[in-house]
């Protein structure tokens, strides 16, 4: 099975070089043909040098620079052109880190000629010492236990090569794959064994940020494509946390933190939606999260 993976890069000095090295030491069956493609998209650090620094050592390595930041679903276009005659194609971040073994069992599931999409569990590696840090965490904690009743994917995806490129305006990328292949008549797996670990925001203005761009863009592809995320929901990430409350892996403190944060972000990216019309594609990078220490 060939496949590629492709690294969506805006100034990424500090994290390109070590999720290149996470993604180079996968081993495994079905990616011993695999190639990594960088996209540097309107670098004005060290992002592109150290890329290539790297692509000097290993011919599975190469570097595309996009003069203009035009978001990322722009970005995945031009990795999706390079990369086209591959049997499966994966998105990782450039500020995340795959565990070992994560590639193989993501990209394994393809033997299946009915499967479109998969994704990886993502792991946060905020310290759990502050209230946000649990929230961050508890946050995950119900993505993980969502999507392993319904796919929802992100932060690390694997995807055959879609037939159209993906709608430039869009800010939610994985999103609007799950979208296509269902369309396709396709199925999507959530591996949880494919862990990538990643840093949520640490600042309560950077998580707000974060969380009204991706449900403005959710409600968005909802109203153009009809699909709706598995998250979309409140109801069912609701009956989730109050099930890992009962288990004892959460607060009530961290609980109620939680929603209170959640309602606030979803009612400004509802705005930006709807009234606000606001454009969230090529979104403001979020700081706290590029430094993947605890």
């Amino acid at each position: 099975m060939s496949c590629a993976v492709g690294v969506m890069a805006h100034n990424e000095e500090s994290n390109v070089i070590p999720a290149l090295r996470s993604i180079l030491a996968q081993a495994g069956a079905h990616v011993e043909s695999m190639g990594v493609v960088v996209v540097a998209s309107g670098c004005t650090d060290a992002t592109v040098a150290r890329a290539r620094s790297v692509a000097s050592d290993d011919a599975r390595v190469k570097v595309l620079e996009q003069p203009r930041r035009e978001g990322k679903a722009s970005a995945v276009n031009l990795f999706l052109a390079e990369e086209r005659g591959r049997s499966v194609l994966v998105l990782a971040g450039a500020d995340t880190r795959l565990e070992p073994g994560s590639l193989e069992a993501l990209v394994a599931p393809f033997d299946d000629p009915t499967v479109g999409m998969t994704g990886g569990r993502p792991m946060p590696v905020n310290a759990e010492t502050t209230l946000l840090g649990r929230v961050v965490h508890l946050q995950w904690d119900l993505h993980d236990a969502v999507a392993r009743r319904e796919p929802k994917l992100g932060e690390l995806i694997a995807f055959r090569p879609p037939r159209e490129p993906l709608d430039p305006t869009t800010a939610v990328d994985e999103a609007f794959l799950e979208s296509a292949f269902l369309k396709a008549g396709l199925r999507r797996v959530y591996v949880p064994e494919a862990r990538v670990a990643m840093k949520g925001p640490t600042s309560l203005g950077d998580f707000l940020t974060q969380r009204r761009r991706i449900h403005a863009g959710h409600l968005r592809l909802r109203r153009q494509t009809g699909h709706a995320v598995a998250t979309l929901g409140a109801g069912r990430a609701l009956r989730e946390a109050l099930q890992l409350r009962r288990e004892g892996r959460t607060t009530w403190t961290t609980l109620i933190a939680t929603g209170c944060l959640e309602a606030l972000a979803r009612t400004m990216g509802a705005w930006d939606a709807g009234l606000g019309n606001r454009d969230h594609h090529a979104w403001t990078p979020i700081r706290s999260t590029k430094d993947l220490t605890p």
